[in-house]
């Protein structure tokens, strides 16, 4: 009995040499590293005019999904593929991993990589906030305990990184004019407001920094005959004209440029609706095609304590003369109290809680305005408001 348990101990052990010898056999002896694709650039965190992934620390989501070919090191292996991030020009001396798994397809959220590259450790980018960067991205592949590494090719990122982002009632958004569409007079200045140019309307949401860029919209009915601009509304670039849109090459929207001294005017092909959406952190512009709006009207004006909620006192003008829906007016206010938009019978009218601007709700709440000289503007496609101070 003893003779057969030394017997079965030998057997055990030479069945456990002969596995082992078999699972170093499994390994071939010439690996295959695997192959990165370029990303495919279709999360929200791509922005295809700025070429780099805009993050903030208030996003969600996937930034991106890198994937890459199987890497090979023969069969029945279990690989393990780490996505490894450096600054670019580092040549990977401090590669930081972002994410591991034992598949070549990796997902990296907003958070993993905004944390990654703002936070001092423990990658040690530390990069700047609101700053674009070069970012080399590749893949290290091996199995076992870090056994048989191999490397990927490298594919270069840019990441812009932004600041937590804010709804436009908790800052003071630097409005953008469309300017050329009024009264042909061009006239870049406060007095210039309403009758030569009017704002592009606020975004809901938060996507306005502390210093007050962000998105802004306008939907409105454009005629191909009426070159236009879009310029900064802020005071220290009010008249200047070195900060604006306009178009490369000529006049048109299918090249917009931004802040070039050389600029055509941007030009509708065909007279319709459109849509404008500008975004003033990315510095990108895009102009489409709008579908109408199911509702005009014909007369509005501003209703409040200041005149008694007279529905007719205080009639505002229309901005254009075809398919208009920009609406402006001057109103002083002595003392503090209410006021709204409506279209002289009260069977429409405009309001919200929020000042200086908002979007006015249909028979909704009166908008809480101080005393003081203001142009008034009412877009009734979005219903954008803005009292804006003299």
């Amino acid at each position: 009995m003893k003779n057969l348990k030394i017997f079965i101990s030998i057997i055990a052990g030479l069945l456990f040499v002969a596995c082992a010898d078999d699972a170093k056999l499994m390994i071939s002896s010439t690996q295959t590293a695997p192959v990165l694709s370029v990303p495919n650039h279709k999360t929200t965190a791509w922005n295809k005019d700025s070429v780099a992934y805009v993050i903030s620390l208030d996003s969600t989501g996937i930034a991106e999904t890198f994937i890459g070919t199987p890497a090979k090191y023969g069969q029945n292996t279990s690989v393990t593929y780490s996505l490894q991030i450096d600054k670019t020009g580092n040549n990977f001396a401090n590669p930081v991993t972002i994410t591991s798994a034992t598949k070549d397809t990796l997902d990296v959220s907003v958070s993993q990589l905004y944390t990654l590259l703002t936070n001092p450790a423990p990658s040690g980018f530390n990069s700047a906030v609101g700053v674009k960067g070069n970012y080399d991205i590749r893949v290290m592949t091996n199995i076992g305990a870090n056994l048989f590494t191999l490397y990927s090719n490298v594919i270069t990122i840019k990441v812009n990184p932004l600041p937590s982002l804010k709804p436009y009632t908790l800052v003071s958004p630097n409005l953008w004019y469309i300017i050329g569409l009024g009264d042909g007079n061009w006239s870049y200045s406060v007095a210039g407001i309403g009758v030569s140019m009017f704002p592009l309307s606020v975004t809901t949401g938060k996507v306005y920094t502390s210093a007050g860029d962000g998105i802004f919209t306008y939907t409105g009915y454009f005629q191909a005959a009426k070159p236009f601009k879009i310029v900064s509304g802020k005071a220290s670039d009010m008249g200047t004209w070195n900060v604006q849109w306009g178009n490369n090459g000529a006049d048109g929207i299918n090249s917009p440029v931004f802040s070039s001294s050389s600029s055509k005017n941007l030009k509708v092909p065909t007279d319709g609706y459109y849509t404008i959406t500008l975004n003033s952190i990315t510095n990108t512009l895009s102009i489409v095609t709008a579908t109408a709006p199911a509702k005009s009207y014909t007369v509005m004006a501003l209703s409040g304590d200041f005149n008694g909620w007279s529905a007719t006192a205080n009639p505002i003008s229309a901005f254009g003369t075809t398919n208009n829906h920009q609406w402006y007016g001057n109103v002083t206010i002595a003392a503090s109290g209410g006021i709204k938009f409506n279209n002289n019978n009260w069977a429409n009218s405009w309001g919200d809680t929020t000042f200086p601007s908002g979007f006015g709700i249909n028979n909704g709440p009166n908008v809480p305005i101080t005393a003081g000289t203001y142009t008034a503007i009412f877009n009734d496609i979005d219903n954008c408001y803005y009292f804006i101070k003299h």
